[in-house]
């Protein structure tokens, strides 16, 4: 049986040492927030740091800190925040901020076959800066829209399967593209298991751009035109593996990588990743 110290040092290799050769995309516009996951306790609060990089032709590299926080607001009912900081660099320059909220509403419906079933709504809001560095939006650390988020989960150990849509009709105030992005729509199945007290989670995410986005046409004078981007209504499926180490009852490390099966080409809204990494601390009370 391996020890605490092994275990650790098991997973973190294996969370490192994906070939960068393979293209992958786990940033997505706020709709994989649906089914991530229900807590036993009151409350929960993180800071995770997460690395993700564009691949080619872009060559955008991204640094986030995302602040999360889950309440309980009465039996089967939480509500979870997160607000990201992000950065994003490449050979036009560099862009930062403070990233766009998202606030969902979790509530427990009833057990069905042995597991829980959830229902989730709530909404993506633009506060996140669309103008930074005067740079196109893939660069920007907000999108620009305020969205609305809906889904269902069934939980029945070790099992986990979900379905959410992404409302997502705005369009960005970005100065060069004034992106419209399509609306999103997620199949999620995810597996749990422990290793000694390590627990391990493998997801597939499948997420389907639902229409094609739109963005000025640059040929057209007065800047009241705007062109549908070709093949940016995309099917993408990410796979997702993460670990959940406890340091105590009431704090854990968590990490995770994600890698595709399923890649996208056009990154116009700037949520493609060649290679996407995550660590961070998450207190329980």
């Amino acid at each position: 049986m391996l020890n605490r110290n092994q275990i650790v040092l098991t997973v973190a290799l294996l969370l490192v040492t994906f070939p960068n050769t393979l293209r992958a995309q786990c940033s997505d516009a706020g709709v994989c927030v649906i089914g991530s996951g229900y807590s036993m306790t009151d409350y929960q609060v993180g800071a995770n740091y997460v690395f993700g990089a564009s691949g080619t032709p872009d060559d955008l590299t991204f640094h986030s800190l995302d602040l999360v926080g889950d309440i309980r607001v009465f039996q089967g009912s939480r509500i979870t925040v997160q607000l990201p900081w992000s950065s994003a660099s490449g050979p036009l320059g560099e862009a930062g901020g403070v990233g766009d909220l998202v606030v969902l509403w979790d509530q427990e419906v009833g057990a069905m076959s042995g597991g829980l079933l959830d229902i989730q709504i709530g909404g993506k809001f633009a506060t996140g800066e669309v103008n930074s560095g005067n740079l196109p939006q893939a660069y920007q650390p907000g999108l620009g829209t305020n969205d609305l988020l809906v889904g269902v989960s069934y939980e029945t150990t070790p099992w986990l399967f979900a379905l959410g849509y992404q409302l997502s009709r705005g369009r960005s105030d970005n100065m060069i593209t004034r992106l419209k992005r399509g609306d999103d729509l997620l199949a999620r199945v995810g597996y749990m298991t422990h290793i000694s007290d390590v627990a391990v989670a493998l997801e597939v995410l499948a997420i389907k751009r639902l229409q094609e986005s739109s963005v000025l046409d640059t040929t057209v004078a007065g800047g009241d035109s705007f062109i549908d981007v070709p093949d940016s209504d995309q099917f993408q499926v990410n796979l997702l593996a993460g670990a959940s180490l406890p340091l105590s009852e009431q704090l854990s490390v968590q990490s995770f990588v994600a890698l595709p099966l399923v890649s996208r080409d056009v990154n116009i809204d700037g949520l493609k990743r060649s290679i996407t990494i995550s660590a961070g601390l998450e207190y329980s009370f």
